[in-house]
């Protein structure tokens, strides 16, 4: 794929290397080149999609985790005042539908819990804190995989600078240390362009997932607060 380009390889290699007037001229053709189109060219054929299907993974994984560890979606306050209502007025089967209907974590550990009381209170509280450990795996597992895109991202660019860097050496050895700069041209940005990339996804990859996992932790502080108030409630029935 590089190599069929080799007109924008040799324009981007002497804009880096020569000097003199024709540097002026390669730079205007260069800048008529679309900026994206030429990273993925100097990506190669190898490095080019893969760096793509990890940006997908991590915009995809950023969403979802966006979504899914937000208040309203683990502890939503007009679901606790609603559901404690309930029990107070010991409308226990409309208490069971309204958490059971809730897509929040706190309603599906409350709706285990009620499901369990006619087997006793310390059935519920085993099946409260068994759906409570549950709920926070899938969410921290689901968060781990954001975090494993900022760790790899780094390292397939430091793949792609070790492999750019033997094929820029790889030509000086064959032709004796008398390489033209154009001919180092592809090995040199293949190491430059991967490192770049890798780290473009990496970082923000990395403060995602620093964002959501402090945001989770408080999340789950509040979770485990409700859920100790809600079993409060079940001894009392």
């Amino acid at each position: 794929m590089f190599r069929a380009s080799s007109g924008i390889i040799h324009g981007m290699s002497f804009l880096i290397f020569a000097q003199g007037a024709g540097a002026e001229q390669v730079a205007e053709q260069v800048g008529e080149l679309s900026l994206l189109l030429w990273y993925a060219k100097a990506c190669g054929i190898y490095f080019g999609p893969l760096f793509l299907l990890l940006s997908i993974v991590f915009v995809t994984l950023a969403i979802m985790n966006w979504l899914a560890i937000s208040q309203n979606a683990i502890v939503p306050p007009d679901m606790i005042e609603q559901f404690h209502a309930k029990l107070a007025a010991k409308e226990h089967q409309e208490a069971y539908d309204f958490a059971k209907e809730s897509d929040s974590s706190l309603g599906k550990i409350l709706a285990v819990g009620l499901l369990k009381m006619s087997e006793g209170v310390t059935a519920a509280e085993q099946a409260v804190n068994d759906a409570t450990e549950a709920e926070v795996m899938a969410l921290e597992h689901r968060l781990g995989h954001l975090g494993t895109i900022a760790s790899v991202s780094p390292m397939i660019g430091l793949l792609g600078t070790v492999y750019g860097m033997i094929l820029a050496f790889s030509v000086i050895a064959r032709t004796g240390g008398a390489a033209q700069a154009s001919e180092l041209a592809e090995g040199i940005s293949l190491a430059l362009v991967t490192t770049q990339i890798g780290l473009m996804i990496a970082i923000p990859a990395l403060v995602f997932f620093e964002i959501l996992k402090n945001r989770l932790a408080r999340l789950v502080l509040e979770l485990d607060a409700q859920v100790e108030n809600a079993l409060k409630q079940f001894r009392q029935i």
